[in-house]
């Protein structure tokens, strides 16, 4: 039950603890700047500077200094291209008290995968783990927004791998991420059935791209198209839930049902009313709060779509000190929850960890999205009616 509760919202409690002190809760470390896929979407791509990421006694020090915190948000650059990233991530497990840890890969070094993930469910014996590969698309589509030819069918075999190697396992939780843009759009809810048949996936989530991407004439997704492609998913996650939560008593299968659509069907809508130009989330940002994003060489910000604030380098590495620095409650004030610096974004990395301090949105917007979506109806999905074959065919894949 606990391990369904993290693969349902991203934390251990969600809906059991509706009012929260406002302190940090997530880390957002970009393990290191170096990257072997040049994925046309990626936001960080301007930050490349390779060889100057934080040594591992540097981020000892930032452990060391740190508070407790739940969550740990790995990111990059490709993480699986530091040697010693299980050590970092063990760190803040022995140090800090971590809970949870999300690991993105674009899915090229399936050995890594297979051995660090092992070594680090190991060494951490009560760390959920949330496996978290990118796909952007079927075959072609994902190999050219990705940047590296035939990256579709090596990712495909990496997941295959490490379905083999941790399908059951309690605590290492595998889902994929995907950016919305308009030249994939269109073939994503494919996309959406084939990974759901073809493998056991905990989640997929569709995240509409932010930040500047490397590739500046890359075109965004409109509205409308992000909304036709929502609405199209609906049944798609609706089998996620029953598949996701069909070991549990029927109360409670039902209440994770309605928290995951849910929590779906906000985050969903928020990006929608946000694509096109700030939107107040109904609900304060907690960016500088409750959260700290760590850049690969010791820059600090209170989010990643916002400025640096500092260097870490100027507090001894002192993560805590940095926190509570004058600079970061200046950044906290200018931010304003969102409302005084008119920053409301579509990153869904945010918005769900704010959603954790809003009782208005766990205990209205949450139940408001699922009844929403039950009340304009979706078709059932069943599973065995997907044809991979079909699907490979129409994409021109390998397998067709």
């Amino acid at each position: 039950m606990r391990a369904t509760r993290d693969m349902q919202l991203g934390e251990e409690g969600f809906l059991r603890k509706v009012v929260r002190r406002r302190k940090l809760e997530s880390v957002f470390l970009f393990a290191t700047v170096n990257c072997n896929s040049k994925c046309r979407t990626c936001f960080y791509a301007k930050e490349t500077h390779p060889g100057a990421d934080l040594t591992f006694a540097e981020i000892q020090r930032l452990s060391e200094t740190a508070p407790r915190f739940d969550k740990l948000w790995l990111s990059g650059g490709e993480p699986l291209l530091r040697g010693d990233l299980v050590e970092i991530v063990a760190l803040f497990y022995r140090n800090n008290g971590v809970k949870t840890v999300n690991f993105p890969t674009n899915g090229l070094l399936p050995e890594r995968v297979e051995s660090e993930v092992g070594r680090l469910v190991a060494r951490c014996p009560e760390l959920n783990v949330h496996l978290n590969f990118s796909v952007d698309g079927l075959g072609e589509v994902h190999d050219r927004i990705r940047g590296v030819p035939g990256s579709f069918e090596r990712t495909m075999a990496t997941i295959e791998r490490a379905q083999r190697a941790f399908d059951g396992h309690p605590r290492v939780h595998q889902n994929v991420a995907t950016v919305v843009v308009a030249e994939n759009v269109d073939g994503l809810h494919d996309l959406g059935l084939y990974l759901f048949k073809r493998f056991r996936l905990a989640t997929q989530f569709f995240e509409a791209v932010r930040g500047e991407s490397r590739d500046p004439l890359l075109a965004r997704a409109t509205r409308a198209q992000l909304e036709a492609l929502h609405e199209r998913l609906l049944p798609l996650y609706a089998a996620m839930a029953e598949r996701l939560f069909a070991g549990l008593p029927v109360g409670a299968r039902q209440l994770a049902r309605l928290s995951f659509l849910g929590v779906t069907q906000e985050l969903y809508r928020l990006q929608r009313e946000n694509l096109e130009g700030p939107h107040p989330w109904g609900m304060d940002c907690t960016a500088g709060e409750t959260t700290l994003v760590v850049d690969h060489d010791g820059g600090f910000r209170a989010c990643e779509l916002r400025p640096r604030i500092g260097h870490l380098r100027d507090f001894g590495f002192d993560l805590a000190a940095a926190h509570r620095s004058p600079a970061m409650r200046e950044e906290i004030r200018a931010i304003g929850g969102g409302a005084r610096a008119n920053c409301w974004c579509t990153h869904t990395c945010f918005t769900l960890s704010s959603t954790k301090f809003s009782p208005r949105k766990i205990l209205l917007d949450i139940p408001r999205g699922y009844l929403a979506a039950r009340w304009r109806g979706y078709p059932t999905l069943d599973p065995a009616r997907i044809d991979l074959a079909d699907i490979e065919r129409r994409h021109h894949l390998a397998g067709a």
